[in-house]
């Protein structure tokens, strides 16, 4: 089949799968005329990318993977894949870890900006970001110089 009908078969873009031809992830057979010829093992191979892109695998670790795992028996893959996702699950849990503690981050930062007081003095960028400067921020707002003439903020 022509890059064209492999494109709506598979689902990326000509352009890509050029590209992964070019850097060995995928195979094409050249026809008399140039054209990029692909066969059904096209297909199996693009499922095989897209498994692996899935797992958040850049493509130069699918390039290196591909390359053990062609006929290799399932003993010999499972020792090559196996270490490799147990891996990728450890490098997984310490995002999660990361982005848990990024979130906790933010909701005490969105509690302290949302708990500022209304006040027309100018206000210290700090003030709500820094848990420390939280009092000194309400500190500010309550003073009695904060308070106008008309008792109003």
């Amino acid at each position: 089949m022509r890059i064209s009908e492999l494109a709506a078969a598979s689902g990326p873009p000509a352009t890509t799968l050029r590209y992964y031809e070019s850097v060995g992830l995928l195979t094409a057979n050249r026809g008399t005329n140039g054209y990029r010829d692909y066969d059904d093992d096209a297909l199996r191979q693009l499922s095989f990318i897209e498994a692996a892109k899935q797992l958040d695998m850049s493509l130069p670790e699918i390039v290196e993977l591909r390359a053990v795992i062609q006929g290799e028996s399932c003993t010999q893959v499972r020792e090559v894949l196996h270490p490799r996702l147990r891996q990728r699950l450890l490098e997984v849990d310490k995002r999660l870890a990361n982005l848990h503690l990024l979130r906790a981050r933010l909701d005490a930062a969105v509690t302290r900006v949302g708990a500022c007081p209304d006040s027309r003095r100018s206000c210290r960028s700090e003030c709500a970001l820094l848990g420390t400067q939280q009092d000194t921020c309400t500190a500010l707002a309550t003073s009695p110089e904060t308070i106008d003439n008309k008792g109003t903020r």
